[in-house]
């Protein structure tokens, strides 16, 4: 079986790797992103060690031209940032299936991992579905889930959902293999929600609107790609690169307290939260070294953007 992989992410590899390993006729179509996580360079090399057939789009239209001379008999997308017009993927007898990092169809849309990080989801949910017209809307052939832990952030939990994926698509080759049907279950559309790509009201900290909780949740979406969450003290940007929760306080929200070599800062509902590491002019900073860069006791950050 030809099996091709569409991608423009290293998220690519694990599954890329798995499939080598059992000698699959595996090829890739590989689209960089503007902000890609891997060069072109970077990702041919490693197909070319793996024995990875690799193709490298400068044009969205190539990729149903690769199709046609490739012929592979199943897709899998796994991160792509382009509409594919699935009509013209015309003759994947064994189907085009889109992997999507997130529980559907309660998070579709391009940033799923964000949002159920930012959300709080307590697991963080994977999705294989058949490609259709309508973005992340196909049936449902598999779905996994990680936990969401104390530790997770946004980059860990990509790397835990492509390490997953392999398992999602190995059950469904197996059943191809074994010529056995391949279960769909159509989407609940009264439980559908879009999400777009974050905006800075999404990741900017509203300290008289959230609780220390709902902070936390934040910064896990925002590490590492938007080096944290967002807050403005004295006009200048302040970003929370990990926090946790403190002792309920009575201070008014956004209020700093640096006892005790500590960076504390008052929320809503009297919850309080306790900033490890911050980020200010580019420079990582230990929460304990707070008060050398002028923070004191009293100081309030700013709310609204």
């Amino acid at each position: 079986m030809k099996i091709g992989i569409v991608s423009n992410s290293k998220i690519c590899t694990p599954l890329l790797l798995n499939l080598s390993r059992i000698k699959a006729g595996v090829m890739l179509y590989y689209s960089p992103s503007v902000n890609a996580d891997i060069s072109v360079a970077e990702m041919a090399g490693f197909c070319r060690m793996q024995g990875i057939s690799f193709y490298a789009e400068t044009d969205k239209k190539e990729l149903y031209q690769w199709q046609q001379v490739n012929e592979p008999d199943i897709i899998f997308i796994t991160g792509y940032s382009n509409k594919i017009a699935v009509d013209e993927l015309g003759g994947v007898s064994k189907g085009v299936y889109n992997i999507h990092f997130g529980a559907l169809p309660q998070y579709r849309g391009p940033s799923p991992v964000f949002w159920q990080l930012r959300n709080g989801e307590p697991n963080i949910g994977i999705t294989v579905h058949q490609l259709t017209d309508k973005f992340d809307s196909g049936p449902v052939a598999w779905t996994g889930s990680v936990r969401n832990e104390a530790y997770s952030t946004y980059s860990f939990i990509n790397q835990q959902l492509s390490e997953l994926q392999v398992n999602g698509v190995f059950e469904i080759l197996n059943k191809l293999s074994a010529k056995q049907p391949i279960s769909l279950l159509s989407q609940d559309e009264n439980i559908a929600c879009y999400y777009g790509k974050p905006q800075l009201a999404n990741v900017f900290v509203n300290w008289e609107t959230m609780d220390a909780g709902e902070i936390i949740n934040m910064v896990k979406a925002c590490v590492p790609w938007n080096n944290g969450a967002i807050a403005f003290i004295n006009g200048i940007e302040f970003k929370i690169l990990d926090a946790e929760t403190a002792e309920k306080v009575t201070a008014a929200p956004s209020t700093i307290n640096t006892d005790n070599n500590k960076f504390n800062v008052a929320c809503k509902n009297n919850t309080s939260l306790s900033i490890n590491f911050f980020k200010i002019n580019d420079t990582s900073i230990p929460a304990r070294h707070a008060g050398f860069y002028g923070f004191k006791t009293g100081q309030q950050f700013t709310s609204k953007i």
